[in-house]
Order: C-alpha cells, then structure tokens, then sequence
C-alpha cells in the first residue's frame, strides 16, 4: 500500500498584513491537486466572525470543512467524479471572535480523534491531534502537531507527545507524526526519533540526495519547520514544493511524502 501524505501550515487562509488577501479557495484547489491521501493541516480557522464579515467570499463553517470538499475543477483535471475528504479538527486557541487549531484531512475513514492541549503557557496554545485512520491494510495513526516558538516550550511539548503516544498507541503500530515543529534549529529530531521509535523523513532531490530547502519561509524556503516522522514506512520521495505560486498562499510551504507500509 502507497500512502501520500502532507503536512501544511496554511496560516489560516489569509496572507497581507496591510491589504489581506484571501487565499482559502486557492489552498483548497492546490491541496486537492497535491492528491494526498493524509494531509496534516496547522493554522486552520475553525471560525473567524471579523473574517466573515469583511471577505465576500470567506467560507461558511469551519476552514477544515472547506478544505475537505473537492472543488468541480480539480475534478475535471483529474478525471473523475466528485470527492471529498474525511476531516477532523482540534481546536487550540480560542478568542471572543473565534478559533483556530489543527486538522486532518483523510482518503480514509478516521474511526476516532482526540485532542490533547499540550499549551506551554498562555500566550501559546497548542494541540496534538490525533486521529486513528481505517485503511484496507488495518489501522494507521495519525497526529497534527504544532509546537510553541520557544525551545524549552518545543522540548516539553515533545516529552507531552512522545508520552501520549506511549499511552494511546500500541507498540509496533504504524504511525505518522508530522506538522510545524518551529524547530529551525533541528534539535528536536533525535529525540522525537528515539522517543517515537520513529523515523524523521528528510527531502530529498531527484537524485535521492538530502535536499537542502527548507519550507520557511515560503518565498525563500531555508528553514525546515514543518517535519514528518514515521514509524512502519518505507519511504519513496520527499519533497517541499515550492516557488512564487506557493508563497502567495502561506507564509509556510507544503511538505509532501510517498510512503509504503512495511507491513503489508
């Protein structure tokens, strides 16, 4: 079994702080297009009143739901009929006009989710999102992780991690961790890999050699925030996709993986 995932930092469909632009309806066509079977979403607005007041077209109910119905002209490309996501949402922080937290879109149906606060202190609230995937070949967990912008916050949210997924995931189950780590310095992957039993999936060239781009920011991709880690994979590619189409959408850009289960 073939399994393509992504992790994206989609800064909550909104890019400009002088003139901001609305770019959800483009996010949504180009994650369609990525054909990704898991995509692992930071960043999403699950309401926003001030938003929908000022965009015309600011979608109604939640950015995840939105993200998970296929827009007609994907469909045509890709040719066939209309598909959409399973999706799940955790919400994280949480404002008189709204919220925002992580998501999972998913080919497969998510069987359950829990949201774990993993907040460091109050001016940062952050979440892991974990889902337990059904697919043809048995069960796959899945968790949305974004971490806080200080270290000793980003090493106590790890311990947090590693530890629920001692609790909630049995020994040997395949598992895919990824999302916005904000790890610029990458002193987290060693850790999370002995503590996750974990591979750290790098991006690689056409060449197969370890790519040096990273996937923020955007427009100048340097810094590899946004990670995946997995545990029962073979992994085929890896590769951040990036350029001037992909900077006008996210101060992030997408990271996307070809996998294989060992397992099967």
């Amino acid at each position: 079994m073939r399994l393509r995932i992504a992790t994206y930092n989609i800064h909550k469909g909104v890019m400009g702080l002088r003139k901001p632009s609305l770019t959800i309806h483009a996010l949504r066509e180009q994650i369609h297009a990525m054909n990704a079977d898991l995509v692992f979403l930071q960043e999403v607005q699950g309401r926003h009143d001030r938003h929908a007041g000022k965009f015309e077209h600011w979608p109604e109910g939640g950015q995840h739901e939105f993200l998970a119905q296929s827009p007609s002209a994907i469909d045509k490309l890709l040719g066939h009929a209309s598909q959409q996501y399973f999706t799940a949402y955790g919400m994280n922080a949480v404002y008189s006009h709204g919220h925002h937290g992580n998501a999972l879109l998913s080919r497969y149906e998510i069987e359950w989710m829990l949201n774990q606060d993993v907040s460091d202190h109050r001016l940062e609230q952050r979440g892991l999102l974990h889902c337990c995937i059904k697919t043809p070949v048995g069960p796959i967990h899945a968790m949305v992780a974004h971490f806080g912008l200080l270290y000793r916050s980003r090493v106590r949210q790890a311990s947090k991690l590693i530890e629920h997924v001692g609790t909630h995931v049995p020994a040997g189950m395949p598992l895919v961790v990824a999302g916005d780590f904000n790890d610029w310095q990458r002193r987290l992957g060693p850790i999370l890999q002995q503590g996750l039993k974990a591979e750290e999936v790098m991006p690689l060239d056409k060449h197969n050699r370890l790519a040096r781009v990273g996937s923020f920011p955007s427009r100048f991709p340097v810094l590899g925030l946004d990670r995946v880690f997995a545990r029962g994979f073979k992994v085929h590619e890896a590769t951040v996709l990036h350029g001037p189409a992909w900077a006008k959408l996210s101060d992030h850009a997408p990271f996307v993986v070809d996998l294989e289960c060992a397992w099967c």
